[in-house]
């Protein structure tokens, strides 16, 4: 697993790059260093890229449902946008606000051009 976090000055977002096998252990690590990133940059904003993540138990795990962002350190109040190597019409796509209240903030998308536009919203 390699990870790329980088933070966008011009867009004020933090991007995670994630490629290859990913476990809850590493995902907790490149969350943690990505909010600290963040918090430098009085950042909200995160871009996670998952569409290069190899996912041998389905795509429910890359670890970034609303319980699992909170443990790993962000807050409600984060914006974040997660890309996913999927179907236009996979559930996490489209279902992802309805089943978690609390942690509107945060969409699946297929496309990073897609992602950022969401994030980059008032």
């Amino acid at each position: 697993m390699s990870r790329t976090i980088k933070y966008i000055a011009d867009k004020k977002i933090v991007e995670v790059i994630v490629r290859g096998r990913i476990n809850f252990g590493t995902a907790q690590n490149y969350s943690v260093e990505a909010i600290k990133v963040a918090r430098e940059n009085n950042c909200s904003r995160f871009l996670i890229d998952h569409s290069k993540t190899e996912l041998f138990e389905g795509i429910q795990r890359i670890y970034t449902d609303g319980a699992v962002l909170e443990q790993f350190g962000f807050q409600v109040t984060d914006k974040i946008a997660i890309v996913i190597e999927s179907k236009n019409n996979h559930a996490l796509l489209t279902d992802a606000a309805a089943n978690n209240i609390k942690w509107s903030n945060f969409r699946y998308f297929n496309s990073v051009t897609k992602a950022v536009e969401w994030l980059l919203k008032k």
